[in-house]
């Protein structure tokens, strides 16, 4: 079989995209060497369209992104993990119009009248939710961002887009969506509770991490992992949630800064062996359950920037260690 080249595939384009291509490849390069374009060939017989994938290695892994060309005319393509999806809705507005609008599109899930992504007329299982200028939003679990008749006005766009994807480019394990997700989850997570707690006041200095966890390492991971910023408090050992850390955004900038739990309801959720369990799906299921309910999040203030949709609390019993998740509600 014939190999091709990056100079194949640029000499297809009209010459408004080989400017974009040109550009997007040379920031790619400049910073991430380490992906460079592979898998490319023709996909008809004719070579009016073709595809071009930038990945460390040919067919293997995740790609950064694939480009197309169809009779001279580039096309981008993104595929978005969790992750990727939360950090992009929070960063919209960072650009254009045209993007943002058509990646929108195909990131905001209306399963409920019919599927953009993956066609069909029933709930997804696996539909996301995320807390994004206090409002609830529902998004596609993998959604798939086609860009059409790409020019040298969207580089901006594409290269912002590759410096957030290549930091999300891989999932954690435990976020693997399967067959037996909903089970999974509902055996994990159990019954959604509402509970009323009342306002109570934080010591955020003081606790002994090992009456809340077995070993510090895997809580330390694990609040990495899922951007979690420690609280303290004399019953336990919270981790405040922010608006950008459920899905990966970096949250050291979100500094906890209040020294109270309002007064609220909650929707919580208990789980046993908390590291083994993500912290995305414990969130997923409880929203579900607001959402089905009819329920509204009460974005209660936990710091000086933005309202917090929920925080967490990781604590022992009789020697097995847990997390409740509260999501504050009206």
């Amino acid at each position: 079989m014939k190999e091709y080249s990056y100079c194949d595939f640029i000499n297809t384009l009209d010459k408004s995209g080989q400017i974009a291509l040109t550009a997007i490849n040379e920031h790619i390069y400049a910073h991430y060497p380490i992906y460079i374009p592979l898998d490319i060939k023709p996909t008809d017989k004719l070579g009016n369209e073709w595809k071009m994938d930038y990945r460390k290695k040919p067919k293997v892994g995740k790609a950064i992104c694939s480009v197309y060309s169809n009779e001279g005319i580039l096309s981008v393509r993104f595929c978005f993990l969790t992750s990727m999806t939360h950090e992009f809705l929070l960063r919209q507005n960072e650009f254009s119009n045209r993007f943002q609008k058509n990646a929108l599109k195909q990131i905001i899930c209306v399963v409920n009248n019919s599927c953009r992504n993956y066609g069909g007329n029933s709930i997804c299982q696996y539909r996301q939710y995320f807390w994004v200028n206090n409002r609830l939003i529902m998004a596609c679990p993998y959604p798939w961002i086609h860009y059409t008749d790409c020019g040298e006005n969207d580089i901006f766009d594409m290269n912002l887009l590759v410096d957030m994807q290549i930091r999300h480019l891989l999932q954690d394990s435990k976020d693997i969506k399967g067959a037996s997700y909903s089970v999974e989850n509902m055996k994990r997570c159990g019954k959604v509770q509402s509970i009323t707690l009342d306002k109570f006041s934080l010591d955020i200095d003081i606790f002994q991490i090992s009456d809340h966890v077995k070993k510090q390492e895997r809580l330390n991971k694990y609040a990495k992992l899922y951007n979690l910023v420690p609280m303290g408090e004399k019953d336990g050992l919270w981790f405040y949630v922010s608006n950008n850390s459920i899905c990966g955004i970096n949250s050291e900038k979100y500094e906890y800064s209040y020294n109270e739990i309002p007064r609220s309801r909650y929707a919580m959720v208990i789980i046993e062996d908390p590291f083994t369990f993500s912290i995305n799906r414990v969130w997923n299921y409880i929203c579900k359950w607001i959402y089905d309910g009819k329920e509204n999040i009460n974005g209660i203030i936990l710091n000086n920037n933005e309202s917090t949709a929920c925080f967490t609390r990781f604590y022992m019993e009789n020697g097995k260690e847990f997390m409740s998740l509260y999501i504050p509600i009206r």
